[in-house]
């Protein structure tokens, strides 16, 4: 088997094979340009991952500062909220001692009246007005201290009697 030269060939035998040359001498060419392409898109792809997974770390780290952050003013305002509320409760719906005011009240009104009764010596009408004022509606929390009062007046009565 003889093989033939390609200056043996015919002229456009010749041309197909230059043209076939260039054609794969660009076929390389491209398939380099591409093989670098492709090679600077992972490069870019691999930095862009990372610049992704550095923006995912740092939201995650600024997500739970800001998660710590809301707890503990949530944490902040609720304890506030529960010293406002005992505060409120202490002002406005504490116990009154209505029975201690009632008294002071009856004090006033009767004290100097009673006491001018006993001088006099007019018991009865210290049993009287004591009376009354046991039959007073304002006056029922102090019923066991009218009570005493008036057993006290009738125990000075009956002394002075004797």
């Amino acid at each position: 088997m003889e093989t033939d030269t390609p200056e043996q060939w015919p002229a456009d035998a010749r041309e197909r094979l230059t043209a076939l040359e260039r054609a794969f001498a660009d076929a390389e060419h491209r398939a380099q340009k591409y093989a670098q392409e492709r090679d600077m898109a992972l490069t870019q792809g691999k930095a862009w991952q990372e610049e992704i997974h550095a923006l995912q770390r740092d939201y995650a780290s600024l997500r739970l500062q800001k998660g710590g952050f809301g707890f503990k003013s949530l944490l902040f305002v609720g304890m506030i909220g529960t010293l406002v509320g005992l505060a409120a409760c202490y002002l406005f719906l504490r116990p009154k001692d209505t029975g201690e005011e009632t008294f002071l009240k009856f004090r006033e009104q009767n004290q100097f009246n009673l006491e001018l009764a006993i001088s006099k010596g007019e018991f009865a009408q210290v049993d009287s007005m004591l009376k009354v004022s046991l039959q007073h509606p304002a006056n029922q929390p102090i019923k066991p201290e009218i009570e005493f009062t008036r057993k006290i007046a009738g125990a000075a009565w009956r002394r002075c009697e004797n």
